[in-house]
């Protein structure tokens, strides 16, 4: 973080402090949290914020932002091969979720160890022909719209 050397006007001591955007700075005012300054070797004040509640008290309070999982037991080689042979019988059935929470594991634990067999993907088109989708469709409006006059 940058810092910039204050010179006070009343004192000749100078105050090492954040840097701020403004060209004046406010002297006149403490500020609300808690500082400790440190004289340096050369003379100048380093200022330095404190947290305003200590992280003893802040451990305490304060609610954790992720909440921690429980620490499940591993699962054994036996449970592993029937999770893989649920999820190849019926897929559908044996979604990643239900199986994660029968095994009390996660999702991504199922993923990895017993992915799903990829399933070819059948695609439903006309006979192909030197004109693209869009062309057909175009084809296809246009005799339409001739059959209604």
């Amino acid at each position: 973080m940058f810092r910039h050397v204050i010179r006070s006007a009343t004192t000749n001591s100078t105050r090492r402090c954040y840097a701020t955007k403004s060209k004046t700075t406010n002297l006149t005012t403490k500020p609300l949290v808690p500082i400790s300054e440190t004289t340096l070797s050369d003379g100048s004040i380093f200022v330095t914020r404190e947290a305003p509640v200590p992280s003893q008290v802040q451990a305490t309070i304060a609610p954790p932002i992720r909440q921690q999982r429980p620490s499940g037991e591993k699962l054994s080689t036996a449970q592993i091969e029937e999770m893989r042979q649920l999820r190849q019988q019926d897929p559908s059935t044996w979604t990643r979720k239900k199986l994660a929470e029968k095994f009390g594991c996660s999702e991504l634990f199922v993923s990895i160890s017993a992915p799903t067999v990829k399933r070819a993907v059948k695609v439903e088109m006309e006979p192909t022909t030197e004109a693209g989708y869009r062309k057909q469709l175009i084809r296809k409006n246009r005799q339409r719209r001739r059959e209604l006059w």
